[in-house]
């Protein structure tokens, strides 16, 4: 919305989020001004609050809205100010990250953890510029695949729809159930947890492949892992079970090492040779 100021559909999607008393009604009067103008929602909006067309109560968070977009193309285009650091001021001051804190359930923490993998990506970006284009062709060769596909989701997002053959990785012990709903809150977040558990499950209308990982790689180093107590719950008489994981091996096979430099000190070694040492002890 800030690097296109016509981007309609981007308006109509966070004009309320977080609540701004801008109710349906008013998005409604914004897109017959837009039309009959053949203007963008956003000019139609400035318009129509020139020209006091808009109630009171919905005047004041409408002026604050716009007035925010203006700040932060201000702080873009002329603060020439770096894009992911945009994105941090805009999550603050829009007040959408206190709305997620508030609201303290597991979608509203999903959420967040999906603005932080956000800020992450950006990262990998120049600018703004270079970051929304990656994404606009990554969404059209989504809506052009016409052949089948995997839809990733969360187990949230997930609810109400069914699929032949879905895929439930990350079973582990703090990973799911999650570590935090249970040290916030007790039983009824193990309790929540298993509920999610059975939403998961329940969308495979043929076969449901569950997985876990006995060790993995967090914050630069491995940690062991154990499996989630969910699997333990299921039925034995429906369930087949596969171990990629032999404790008698001693060497990983087909493993082709060729991530070490030469040098005349033994001592130095390579960051690939590090990570070999801390996979294999």
């Amino acid at each position: 919305m800030i690097y296109q100021d016509k981007d309609d559909l981007a308006f109509e999607r966070i004009v309320n989020n977080p609540k701004r008393s801008i109710g349906d009604s008013t998005i409604k009067l914004i897109h017959e001004y837009s039309k009959k103008n053949k203007i963008s929602l956003e000019l139609s909006s400035r318009e129509m609050l020139e020209q006091n067309l808009i109630k009171p109560k919905t005047k004041l968070g409408l002026t604050s809205f716009l007035n925010l977009i203006f700040k932060w193309r201000n702080d873009l285009k002329i603060k020439k100010m770096n894009h992911v650091k945009l994105l941090q001021i805009i999550v603050d001051e829009s007040g959408y990250s206190s709305m997620l804190k508030n609201k303290k359930d597991i979608e509203n923490e999903n959420r967040l953890e999906n603005i932080k993998e956000l800020l992450s990506a950006m990262k990998e970006f120049d600018n703004l510029e270079s970051f929304l284009e990656h994404v606009s062709l990554a969404t059209s060769i989504d809506q052009d695949w016409e052949g089948q596909k995997i839809n990733m989701m969360t187990m949230h997002a997930a609810k109400g729809l069914e699929f032949d053959v879905v895929f439930l990785p990350g079973w582990e012990e703090g990973l799911f159930p999650h570590q935090k709903s249970i040290e916030e809150k007790g039983h009824k977040g193990l309790e929540e947890e298993r509920r999610l558990a059975y939403v998961g499950i329940t969308r495979a209308k043929k076969n449901a492949i569950i997985s876990f990982s006995m060790n993995r790689f967090y914050q630069g180093d491995w940690i062991d892992s154990m499996a989630s107590r969910f699997t333990n719950e299921l039925p034995e008489d429906y369930l087949e079970k596969n171990s990629f994981f032999d404790e008698n091996k001693e060497e990983i096979e087909d493993f082709e090492f060729n991530q070490d430099f030469e040098t005349e000190d033994e001592s130095v070694r390579s960051p690939g040779w590090i990570r070999y040492q801390k996979r294999i002890k």
